[in-house]
Formats: C-alpha cells, sequence, structure tokens
C-alpha cells in the first residue's frame, strides 16, 4: 500500500513538473540574469553591443533593462539603460512596444519631456506551435510635437530549431513577423525572424529587407547570473 502511495505521489509530482516545463515563458523571468548580444551585418562587421539585465520579478511583472553601445564600445543612444517591463501569465509574456520605445527616448530627451504611447501591446503565448499565427501589434509614441508610428503585422509562427550560439545551443522555436515604422526621422520596413528558446527569451534575431535580402543578424553571446 504504501509503495503505491509512493508511485501516486510521483505521477503527481512528476505531472506538476511537466506542467511548470510546459508553462516556462520565452522569456528570461530569473533575476539579475545578464545577456550579452553582439549585432552583426551579413559581412560580419559589428553593428552594436547589445545588454539586457533581468531585475526583479514581483507577482506578473518583471523588471528589465536594455543598453546597447556601437562597435566602439559607446552608448548608441542616450547615456543609460532604457528601464523596460514585462508582463507574465500563465507562461504568457507580454512586452508593449510603444513603451519600449518611449523607455529609449527617456534615456534621450530633457527629464521633463512628455512622452504619450498608444497601443504596443505584444504577446508571447507559453503554447505557440508552428502554424500558428499571433495577433498584429500597432503602436504609436508623441513627444516634442512629432508622432511615430509602429505597426507589427504578418506574425507568424515558422517552426521548431536548435541553434548553436557563443551562448551554448538552444532548443528555439523561429516567429516571422513585417515590422513598419514611420515618422521622427524613421522609415523603415523589414521582415524579422526571430528565434527564442523557454527561459531565455530572444537567442537569435535576423531582420531582412522586404525581399528577405539580410540586413543583420543579433545573437546571444553570454549569459550571466
Amino acid at each position: 500500500m504504501e509503495i503505491k502511495r509512493i508511485f501516486i505521489i510521483l505521477a503527481a509530482v512528476m505531472a506538476l513538473v511537466s506542467r511548470a516545463m510546459a508553462q516556462e515563458s520565452y522569456f528570461c523571468t530569473q533575476e539579475n540574469v545578464t545577456l550579452e548580444y553582439t549585432r552583426t551585418a551579413p559581412d560580419g562587421d559589428v553593428k552594436w553591443y547589445h545588454t539586457m539585465c533581468i531585475g526583479t520579478v514581483d507577482g506578473d511583472t518583471l523588471d528589465y533593462t536594455s543598453f546597447i553601445k556601437n562597435h566602439k564600445g559607446k552608448p548608441y543612444y542616450g547615456d543609460r539603460p532604457a528601464e523596460l517591463e514585462a508582463l507574465l501569465h500563465d507562461g504568457d509574456v507580454t512586452l508593449n512596444v510603444a513603451e519600449s520605445v518611449a523607455a529609449v527616448f527617456r534615456t534621450m530627451f530633457p527629464k521633463n519631456t512628455k512622452i504619450t504611447t498608444t497601443g504596443g501591446e505584444s504577446t508571447l503565448p507559453y503554447d505557440m506551435a508552428p502554424g500558428d499565427t499571433l495577433p498584429d501589434v500597432y503602436a504609436s509614441v508623441k513627444a516634442l510635437g512629432m508622432k511615430m508610428k509602429i505597426d507589427v503585422t504578418d506574425r507568424r509562427v515558422l517552426r521548431y530549431e536548435t541553434i548553436s550560439t557563443p551562448a551554448g545551443d538552444f532548443d528555439c522555436i523561429v516567429v516571422r513577423e513585417r515590422k513598419v515604422e514611420k515618422g521622427m526621422g524613421r522609415n523603415r520596413h523589414t521582415i524579422a525572424d526571430t528565434w527564442y528558446a523557454r527561459g531565455v527569451g530572444m537567442v537569435r534575431h535576423d531582420t531582412h529587407d522586404p525581399d528577405l535580402n539580410l540586413l543583420t543578424s543579433e545573437v546571444l553571446t553570454s549569459i550571466e547570473g
């Protein structure tokens, strides 16, 4: 009878572990972890270095920072990391495109600059699978009398793929999306493929022109913490 009870308990524990693994986000949710990325052009020239630091996880809210430096190691914009936020719910992770742009602007503009945002919520479901279509994202940001619009459409889950990076090998899911940015001196139309790994988030991010010619590739180079 005791052996039977043990097996029942083990089965219950394994079920909980399996459920927890299945609901692990496509984002790094471990506090005090630093992820380093390098973005390069097709010829291998470094475009920038990107540092992402995970701060605190408080309930469904995760705070993190993002700081980009050019190939010479100098800030690409602003003089400090952009302060960002992700929302977690049952394994899903939601980021806000508009708020992310606003966070970058806050590192560049005077402290009292009024910045307003509209829309921009973008969710990565924990259970997304190849063949899925994700909701379009429409965002706008206003500051200094100017307006930027960001449309992220045609969001499709392409495939599962295991890739090798300087930070290690990762089992990923690949998402493709079309991004159009207009305003504030920036008019850009790109198609991006992003590789996401559970518990890590972005592992690789390739941008292409509308004809799918590669423009840049950003790859995870290290994880510390």
